[in-house]
C-alpha cells in the first residue's frame, strides 16, 4: 500500500488555489447551468473541467488560460485581497460587485448615512448588511486597488500576456516607457501597435471579471455564515415618529475547513501492479452551509494521472472519474459538520513509481 504523510492545515490557506469552477462562477464567466453540465460530462470522461467548458462553447480559450494563470492567487482571504487591481472603486460599488447588497439596499444605506452623518461602513454594519469582518475585508480590498507599485497578476498587462494577446517582451517595453510618460498602459499598448481597441476592451472585461472573483473569494473565506438582518427605515411622519421594519437577507454560502490532510502520496511498483492505492482517514474536514439546498463538495485532480477515485465517507462511497467531480451534500442549517474521508486511487496505466504531492484539492459551493 502507498505511504502518505498527514499534516494539519489552517482554514485560511490551502496548498492549491480556489477551484476553477468556483472562480468561473464568481467572475460570471459561466453560468451555474454550464458548470453542472460540465461536471456531469466530467464524470464520464477524463477531461479537465476547463477543457470541457471550452469544448462545449461555454468558455473562451483565452479566458481559460488567464484564469489558470492566476488561480493560485485565490487561495486565502489575504491572497485574494492582494489580487485587487484596476481603478480604486467606491465601497458601495464593491458591495454591489460582491453581491452583498442590492442597489435598493445601497440607496437606503446612503440615505441613512446622509441623515446621520456616519461613515458608510458604520451604517452598513449597524443596518445589518455587513459583518465587521466583511467590512474590514472590503476596505482592505479597496485600499489594495490603489497600490500600483507592487506586482499583481490581475493587472491589465499581466492578463494580456496570460491570455496570449501580447508577449512578455512587449509588456516590459511598454512598462519601461510608462515610467517616463505616466500614460495609461492600455493606450500605450494601442499606440505601440501591440493590441487593437477590441483586444483592449476584452482585456479590461477579463480584468473586471477576475477582480469580481477575487473580491467574492476574499469574502468567502470569512467563517461567519448565516442570516444578516436587513433594516428598512421610513422617514418621520408629521407626528414625529418613524417606523422600522426588519426582514432578513440570506446569502447562500458554504465554507470548508481542512482540519488535517495527507500532504504526499508515495506510489510503489507493487501499487502499480495492483492498480490502486487505499489511503484510510486521509482527510478531516469541516463543512458549513446555510443554503436550503445544501452544497456541493468538489474535488479537482492537481496532477497525478488517475483513472478514478473512490471517496469513502460522508455516509457514502462515491466514484469520481479521474479525480475530478463533486459530491452533493444535503446538509442544511448553520451548524458545521465534521467528516473523515478515506480514498481509493485507481492508477492510470502510465503512472510511474515515486512520491507525489497529494493529488486532490477540495472546495465547496453553495447550491
Amino acid at each position: 500500500m502507498g505511504m502518505f504523510a498527514l499534516s494539519t492545515m489552517s482554514s485560511g490557506k490551502r496548498s492549491s488555489g480556489r477551484l476553477l469552477g468556483q472562480i468561473l462562477l464568481d467572475g460570471e464567466f459561466i453560468s451555474s447551468q454550464d458548470l453542472e453540465r460540465a461536471l456531469t460530462e466530467q464524470k464520464r470522461s477524463n477531461e479537465r473541467l476547463g477543457e470541457i467548458l471550452v469544448r462545449i462553447g461555454a468558455l473562451d480559450r483565452k479566458d481559460l488560460d488567464a484564469v489558470l494563470a492566476v488561480q493560485t492567487q485565490f487561495s486565502s482571504r489575504e491572497e485574494s485581497v492582494s489580487a485587487a487591481a484596476g481603478v480604486r472603486e467606491l465601497l458601495g460599488e464593491l458591495l454591489l460587485r460582491a453581491r452583498l447588497i442590492t442597489k435598493g439596499q445601497l440607496d437606503g444605506v446612503l440615505a441613512e448615512q446622509k441623515r446621520t452623518g456616519e461613515k458608510l461602513g458604520a451604517v452598513l454594519v449597524r443596518m445589518g448588511h455587513l459583518s465587521g469582518d466583511e467590512l474590514v475585508t472590503m476596505l482592505a480590498f479597496q485600499q489594495q486597488q490603489a497600490i500600483t507599485e507592487r506586482p499583481n497578476r490581475l493587472r491589465l498587462g499581466e492578463l494580456l500576456v496570460a491570455s496570449h494577446q501580447i508577449t512578455r517582451d512587449q509588456l516590459e517595453e511598454v512598462l519601461a516607457r510608462q515610467k517616463v510618460t505616466k500614460k495609461n498602459i492600455g493606450e500605450m499598448l494601442i499606440e505601440a501597435g501591440f493590441v487593437h481597441r477590441q483586444q483592449l476592451e476584452q482585456g479590461l472585461n477579463l480584468q473586471r471579471k477576475l477582480v469580481n472573483a477575487a473580491l467574492i473569494a476574499a469574502i468567502s473565506f470569512i467563517s461567519a455564515l448565516g442570516v444578516a438582518p436587513v433594516h428598512a427605515y421610513e422617514p418621520e411622519s408629521e407626528s414625529g415618529s418613524a417606523r422600522l421594519t426588519v426582514s432578513a437577507r440570506v446569502t447562500a454560502r458554504a465554507s470548508l475547513k481542512v482540519l488535517a490532510q495527507a500532504s504526499q502520496l508515495s506510489v510503489t511498483k507493487e501499487d502499480i501492479q495492483r492498480g490502486y492505492i487505499d489511503v484510510p482517514a486521509a482527510s478531516r474536514i469541516e463543512i458549513s452551509s446555510n443554503s436550503p439546498s445544501g452544497c456541493l463538495l468538489a474535488f479537482e485532480n492537481t496532477g497525478l494521472p488517475l483513472k478514478e477515485v473512490h471517496v469513502i465517507g460522508l455516509g457514502q462511497n462515491v466514484q469520481i472519474s479521474s479525480g475530478n467531480g463533486w459530491i452533493p451534500r444535503p446538509d442544511k442549517g448553520r451548524l458545521p459538520t465534521q467528516e473523515e474521508l478515506s480514498y481509493r486511487f485507481v492508477l492510470s496505466d502510465n503512472t510511474q513509481p515515486g512520491t507525489y504531492a497529494w493529488p486532490l484539492a477540495m472546495s465547496v459551493m453553495a447550491r
